[in-house]
């Protein structure tokens, strides 16, 4: 893929596979930055999403240009996934991607493997975003359609019929001692979404829109 490609979603079938954030499903996010960087060793460059919902915030990397092509296109998948699942499918990397800012959906955080909860660390280590849905709670490649770009947290949808039961937000609840968080339904009883968790962050570094770029997004 081409530094200063546009990403099209609609060519490439969604898949999906730190930070920390609270392990449960179905957290309802916006995408609060977007942010074309290159690697530690300045071989390549990923793609970072920032996701966050009223729990906190955590970062997403896509290896878009890796070395490895198995890499490569895992990542592409994975980008899919979250564009199908925010409606928002045409990504322009010479703006940092900020199409994808203030796209919103619903998300399941994990540990990341050997990060799992142990005997000598009970709270367990860095978390991952293992999943994305539309905010109606579809897997991006079950969605039968895109979902709408300005979607909402709630109150903006149709009530689900009785037969087909939509996902409801989730909730985390401390638990005392240390002990690890609890996800629990609902929004403290109440049916109404939190509020909007901040403001869309500043654009990063990176190519800006309407400049002539002649290297890579991360060495603009």
């Amino acid at each position: 893929m081409p530094f200063d490609a546009v990403f099209d979603a609609t060519n490439i079938p969604p898949q999906q596979g730190g930070g920390k954030h609270p392990v449960g499903n179905k957290f309802p996010f916006e995408i609060t930055n977007t942010l074309v960087k290159s690697t530690k060793d300045g071989k390549g460059g990923i793609f970072e999403v920032e996701l966050t919902s009223q729990f906190g915030s955590i970062k997403s990397n896509y290896n878009l240009w890796n070395e490895s092509d198995t890499a490569r296109k895992i990542a592409q998948q994975e980008l899919s996934a979250l564009c199908h699942a925010t409606g928002r499918f045409q990504i322009d990397f010479k703006n940092d991607g900020a199409a994808l800012r203030g796209g919103r959906g619903l998300m399941d955080i994990g540990f990341q493997k050997g990060q799992e909860p142990s005997a000598e660390k009970p709270e367990g280590g860095y978390v991952e975003l293992k999943k994305v849905y539309d905010v109606n709670g579809n897997e991006p490649a079950k969605a039968g359609g895109a979902a709408p770009a300005n979607g909402a947290w709630g109150g903006q949808q149709s009530a689900p019929q009785q037969q087909q039961p939509q996902p409801q937000p989730t909730q985390w609840q401390p638990q005392p001692n240390g002990a690890a968080p609890s996800v629990q339904s609902g929004w403290n009883g109440s049916n109404q979404p939190p509020a909007n968790p901040s403001n869309a962050a500043q654009q990063g570094g990176g190519w800006q829109q309407g400049s002539q770029p002649t290297n890579p997004p991360w060495k603009a």
